[in-house]
């Protein structure tokens, strides 16, 4: 049953209805909350974080047919947005953090031609890409990185985790995913694991449940950036149909929580898609914050990390004139879809596996 859903939103010939799917930026969201229970009220007033909106602001749902998965509509600023995206191009995918890039596509690209370690470890998969002249192979080969891991290396083979596959967790984004786990209420969350899926325009994931960690008690915090995509969940098994109130459509800036039951759950990313009306909404949102000065606060989140790249940081900075800078990253991801989800690993009070 989840299989024949699955297979409905992915469609090409004809295209699905999406006229079930709960959309809140839709105008007649407010007609969908029989299937959500408004939580707004329970997020943790007033904590505040650079380029995240007051949490008095969030608009958070939990729901009803799938207790314990929560959406929250955007509550990123322009600029946060602008920050995560570049850091997810520039400095995710770089070593000692993990790729699905193979090899021979590292060395094509390479000014080696080698496959060695050496040349794997200093590849710069953003900086190869925007390097590429001729259009058509600048896109086919930014659609090559697909993933990224950072601290706790999936075993994508075993689906195990292993001490002895660890980088260091970025800084930035552990204070990020504290901030949004203590204004739930998780305030013992630790970040010790994230997967970055990069999704070109078409492209699907297949149904999963995440059962990999220790820890199942903990939530699992997933953060959308880029082109809209049908995230459909369903139940412990694959037995079980999804109905109209299991299919969530997220937006550029909207952030998924799992917890309780609803992590064990099957679910599935069926479709990514080009809104065009939305893309140009979201333009214009940029355009404005080209022209606007970074506020202060905002500024503070280049110092959660020591490593973020200069190209990243003039991407999200520059806000005069035309950001040449930042015009690469519309072009990436006006046919793209970033997800980052983090987890906790570990059960609390332990330090290794």
């Amino acid at each position: 049953m989840f299989q024949e859903a699955f297979k409905y939103y992915k469609a090409k010939n004809p295209p699905p209805e999406l006229n079930n799917v709960i959309d809140l930026s839709r105008e007649d969201a407010l007609g969908l909350d029989s299937r959500l229970k408004d939580i707004s009220k329970t997020i943790v007033p007033n904590i505040r974080f650079p380029g995240v909106i007051d949490t008095k602001l969030w608009r958070a749902f939990e729901l009803v047919n799938r207790p314990g998965l929560v959406i929250i509509q955007n509550p990123f600023t322009e600029h946060g947005q602008r920050y995560w995206i570049a850091r997810s191009v520039c400095d995710y995918p770089k070593y000692p953090n993990r790729t699905n890039l193979p090899a021979y596509v590292i060395a094509r690209y390479s000014s080696h031609s080698s496959e060695s370690e050496n040349e794997q470890q200093s590849f710069d998969w953003w900086k190869t890409g925007q390097a590429i002249e001729e259009p058509q192979e600048r896109i086919k080969f930014l659609k090559t990185l697909r993933w990224t891991t950072l601290g706790y290396h999936y075993d994508w083979t075993n689906k195990v985790y292993d001490e002895a596959a660890k980088a260091p967790f970025p800084t930035d984004l552990a204070c990020l995913c504290r901030h949004f786990a203590k204004s739930l209420g998780f305030d013992q969350f630790q970040p010790e694991a994230a997967i970055v899926n990069y999704y070109p325009v078409g492209s699907t994931l297949a149904g999963h449940t995440d059962h990999s960690e220790k820890n199942l008690d903990a939530p699992l915090f997933s953060f959308s950036f880029g082109q809209p995509a049908v995230f459909l969940i369903g139940g412990l098994t694959k037995d079980e149909q999804p109905d109209a109130c299991c299919c969530l459509l997220l937006r550029s800036g909207d952030v998924i929580v799992m917890t309780q039951a609803s992590r064990l759950c099957y679910h599935a990313v069926p479709r990514v898609f080009t809104d065009c009306t939305a893309q140009q909404l979201w333009n214009e949102k940029q355009q404005l914050a080209n022209n606007q000065s970074l506020e202060e606060p905002e500024a503070q989140t280049i110092l959660c990390s020591g490593t973020i790249s200069a190209v990243a940081a003039t991407a999200c900075h520059q806000t005069t004139g035309k950001n040449l800078h930042w015009s690469a990253f519309v072009d990436y991801i006006s046919n793209s879809r970033i997800n980052i989800n983090i987890r906790q690993v570990l059960n609390e009070g332990e330090n290794q596996l």
